[in-house]
């Protein structure tokens, strides 16, 4: 262990009676060649107060700090508690066997996790420190050390004096003359007057006896009994010395087993073979060549039995590698001896499904062990069947048989979902569930609920089952629907969007919800206002009588109203407004928007369009909330994103039948935004936030899991239609990016770099404390500022802007070609100089910003499109990310990257949509050596989480993770 020079960790063993074993605490103390007292446990809080991230801890010291957390009772009786709620202490966990072993093997597994760890690493170790915690006067000795138990029968007149000794390196003692701790039972582990060490071969129980006295008497007539039933097993492994006795040889092989062996640091089991000499088995891996015990198998008439190991072993390790097996070490095998093995499990695999095959080459298979429990080789089968569908749920069985045992799927849940291929049978060996189970059953044993030993799932999650071919094709509730155009529609629908169309209504008529999810420009809202048509065509007529007089009415039969309510940016309510008037006349329509809104109130439920803003919403939701809506249709659905959000919430108050999410960017910056999207149009889909913050979100995001990225693309997929315009549209024009390096002004880079140095010590702080969001992005914001023009710091600033001039030129060169542009800037104030600039030079120019309002935003927009001039036109990017048809330009610069690439996206979707005529070409003004050169790279790495989950790709962590790398050199 390389220590710090600053701390170093170090442990403590204290007995633990409820669990009756001893267990560790870690410590952490500051660097020091002579440790006398430990008084820092090491506890998160601790070790930030030390400075230290523990993920930057190196391997072996993050190992055995998880394995002391582990070993904490609280940690314990967490873990185990889940399956029996009432159970107060680890006590009541006991009583329940199944509970109790797995506790033991959880002990096991991390103790001898921590003391091979101890003396590998050469950890400081104390045992029982006493309350002083003076570490110095309990201190133990971790050098590695072997403890060879040897036992000695001396037969005489009376009977036989058995004697158990140990032996480290050459010296033998008996173990009443020194202080034992016996810490595990198997393996064995001591610790020796203030030494520890392992017992090889013997389980340390069988130490007890020892503790107080030399030998044990067994008197004559108990003799043959004593041996039948004790020794035989302790004599397979011991050497046994005797007097008295007859000696016999042998050296011929009866027959080779293959069984598993552990290998801790590889996490993963490799093949040993052992060797029967009729009557004691020789571990191929060990280098014993002979092995004595006493036989006494005819009475009074004991003998020596002496084994002696052939050459004819050879032969089967031979045998083993023209299979494929390789040599590892110590004479193990295993089909890989270098990389690190992901399935433990993998090796024994092998051997189970190449059984045959070993059985026809002289191996024994059977009786596959591991920690004294069998493995059943034999083949398994799956019988899976689906009863009636109940309401929103469907009931499905499963049974696998394995041998004589019939195990319902339920049981084996725990297993799938925390990746444990051992299950315990009710014989108490094992069933090894195979490996595919782990991701083809991960999302049903996930998401489905047990009652009654059978399973049910809720519809929406129906392509969990896609694993099951058995009832694969008999569970998609998703029926294909017919769609032919109607007259009422005034527009013709592209091919792609018709299949958009047959899609939704799909998910209508399965009374399940839907996110289109296409690109922008691909025309979400025509194929939203053609599925509405073709909706209230399914619906039937109402009859509304009128009274004129006292003697004459009129009664009128008319359509069904739809009621669809659609949520909307506040910026497009318009636009919607005027699509549908154009599209769908004979659609009755309203805004509900404005001071006077509540004076509609009397018309939301006989109108077919009822047109609102996500603001409103969250204003209106005690009166909106008491409708029922036929359809509720979410525009730029990444505004309920946030699931902490009063728009959130809101949304989700309303009634309605069926929903639809419109966006072309689902996911804009964390899974958090797909999450709350899915459980908008089908609520618990993904489960609760929790839930899935566990099982993909962290999974996905922080480890980068790509068996969970798929899982939860197969769960979503069947809710989420993403085409993009490559894809669909073959006579889009051609689109080009391309970056522009701009040079800083000399004495911008001084003030820059002085800048950033600032940024450095105040964001990057030498005490480990870490800094609040805001500071980061206020700090950022200058920097981004400062690379753009230093204007936008000090108004008084007469340094020059490299990127200024760059883009000035650039624009000027655009001017003189009559190219019409779109300038981007995440900043309005940037936008200034530039619009300065053009009333310099008496140029044309539109503009939409923050502040312009929206009655003026169409007039800009219809200005740029409908006349030759102005070419340019300026944006701030947050005003025109959405709702703007700008397929006059050919250009659009961004004149400074933002962290956020939907961001861009959008932008870029103003002027690349259908319509567009020119080739479309996108720069990107970047300032070199600068925060935003690196913030383009981390774009280049984050992508477009959407796409991991529609396409292929990973997100990155935070800024926050990616700080150091933004301001270093």
């Amino acid at each position: 262990m390389e220590l710090s020079k600053s701390f170093q960790f170090c442990f403590d063993i204290s007995f633990e009676k409820n669990l009756n074993v001893y267990l560790p605490t870690a410590y952490i103390i500051d660097n020091t060649d002579e440790i006398k007292y430990l008084d820092k446990k090491a506890s998160t809080d601790v070790l930030e107060s030390f400075g230290i991230a523990f993920e930057n801890l190196d391997s072996s010291t993050k190992k055995i700090l998880t394995a002391c957390e582990s070993l904490k009772p609280d940690f314990i009786f967490k873990k185990f508690s889940t399956k029996i709620k009432s159970a107060k202490t680890i006590a009541d966990l006991q009583k329940d066997s199944k509970i109790e072993f797995a506790i033991r093997q959880h002990l096991k597994f991390n103790l001898e996790s921590f003391y091979n760890l101890i003396v590998k690493e050469q950890f400081p170790l104390s045992a029982n420190m006493s309350a002083e915690k003076d570490f110095y006067r309990w201190r133990v000795d971790t050098t590695s050390v072997d403890f060879e138990p040897q036992i000695q029968f001396d037969k005489h007149e009376e009977g036989i004096t058995y004697t158990l000794s140990l032996k480290e390196s050459e010296t033998s003692f008996l173990p009443m003359d020194k202080s034992i701790d016996i810490l595990l039972d198997e393996p064995g582990w001591l610790i020796v007057d203030k030494k520890l060490g392992q017992l090889k071969d013997l389980n340390s129980k069988k130490l007890s006896p020892f503790l107080k006295k030399k030998s044990i008497e067994i008197p004559s007539k108990l003799v043959d009994n004593y041996f039948k039933n004790f020794i035989p097993e302790i004599a397979k492994k011991i050497d046994i010395d005797a007097t008295g006795f007859e000696i016999k040889l042998r050296d011929k092989i009866i027959s080779c087993t293959i069984q598993p062996v552990y290998d801790f640091f590889k996490n993963c089991y490799y093949l040993n073979l052992y060797f029967d000499y009729n009557g004691y088995i020789f571990d191929a891996s060990k280098t014993k060549k002979t092995h004595s015990f006493v036989d006494f198998g005819l009475i009074n008439e004991p003998k020596i039995i002496q084994f002696k190991r052939s050459s004819d072993e050879k032969s089967y390790t031979e045998k083993l590698q023209e299979i494929g097996l390789i040599k590892i070490k110590n004479e193990l095998f295993g089909l890989n001896s270098d990389t690190e093995i992901p399935d433990p499990y993998t090796n024994i695999q092998f051997v189970i499904d190449r059984k045959e095959e070993l059985e026809s080459l002289g191996f024994t298979v059977e009786n596959l062990k591991l920690e004294s429990k069998e493995i059943i080789t034999e083949n398994h089968t799956v019988a899976t069947s689906k009863g009636e569908t109940k309401e929103d749920w469907f009931d499905i069985k499963i049974i696998i048989s394995v041998g004589t045992y019939k195990i319902n799927f339920s049981e084996i849940i725990p297993n799938i979902k925390s990746k444990e291929r051992l299950f315990l049978l009710p014989d108490g060996n094992y069933f090894l569930i195979p490996l595919e189970w782990l991701s083809k059953y991960s999302s049903l044993a996930k998401l489905a609920k047990t009652e009654d030993g059978n399973l049910l799932l809720r519809k929406s999650n129906f392509a969990a089952l896609d694993a099951i071919p058995e009832i694969k094709d008999d569970v998609n509730p998703i029926l294909q629907a017919e769609y032919v155009s109607s007259d009422l529609l005034k527009a013709t629908l592209r091919p792609y969007q018709i299949d958009g169309v047959k899609w939704l209504l799909s998910h209508f008529n399965s009374n399940l919800g839907a996110c289109l999810a296409d690109d922008m420009g691909l025309g979400k809202t025509l194929q939203t206002l053609a599925v509405l048509v073709a909706v209230q065509e399914q619906l039937g007529f109402t009859t509304k009588t009128t009274n004129f007089d006292l003697f004459e009415n009129e009664t009128t039969v008319q359509k069904e109203p739809l009621k669809t309510l659609i949520v909307l940016p506040s910026s497009l309510v318009f636009n919607w407004y005027n699509e549908a008037a154009k599209f769908t006349p004979h659609f009755s329509k309203m805004q509900y928007v404005g001071n006077d809104r509540k004076q509609l109130q009397n018309r939301l439920e006989s109108s077919d369009l009822i047109f609102t803003s996500y603001s409103i919403i969250h204003r209106d939701i005690s009166i909106l909330e008491k409708y029922n809506f036929r359809y509720l249709i979410l525009d730029e659905s990444q505004y309920i994103k946030n699931k902490d959000s009063k728009i959130f919430k809101a949304i989700n108050k309303i009634n309605t039948a069926h929903k639809i999410a419109l966006s072309g960017t689902p996911i804009e910056n964390s899974l958090d935004d797909l999450w709350s999207q899915m459980q908008f149009i089908n609520p618990d889909i993904l489960g609760t936030y929790a839930f899935f913050a566990e099982n993909f979100k962290i999974p996905i995001e922080k480890k980068q899991d790509e068996n969970s990225l798929s899982e939860l693309k197969n769960l979503i997929q069947p809710y989420i239609l993403r085409r993009t315009k490559e894809q669909v549209l073959k006579d889009l024009p051609e689109l080009t990016e391309q970056i522009y390096y701009c040079d800083m002004d000399p004495e911008q880079e001084k003030l820059y770099e002085k800048e950033k140095s600032k940024a450095r010590n105040f964001l990057l702080k030498t005490d480990g404390s870490s800094p609040d969001k805001i500071s980061i992005i206020n700090t950022l914001m200058k920097l981004r500022q400062l690379s753009n023009h230093p204007k936008m710091v000090d108004q008084e600033s007469e340094i020059d802007s490299g990127k200024y001039i760059a883009v000035t030129n650039y624009l000027e060169t655009l001017v003189k070609e009559k190219q019409k542009t779109i300038i981007f800037s995440s900043f309005v104030t940037n936008l200034s100089f530039y619009t300065d600039w053009c009333k310099e030079n008496k140029i044309a120019y539109c503009e939409i910003t923050g502040e312009t309002p929206a009655r003026n935003r169409e007039q800009q927009v219809n200005l740029f499109q409908g006349k030759e001039e102005p070419l340019l036109f300026f944006i701030s990017l947050k005003a025109g990310g959405v709702g703007l048809n700008i397929t006059k330009a050919s250009y659009v610069l961004f004149l400074d990257p933002w962290w956020n690439p939907f961001a861009e996206k959008q932008g870029v979707g103003r002027a690349h949509r259908i319509g567009q005529l020119n080739k479309v070409n996108v720069i990107r003004f970047i300032s070199k050596n600068t925060v935003e050169e690196k913030i383009i790279k981390l774009q280049e790495n984050k992508k477009l989480l959407s796409d991991s989950l529609l396409e292929e790709s990973f997100v990155n962590d935070e800024i926050e993770v990616n700080l150091e790398y933004i301001l270093g050199s």
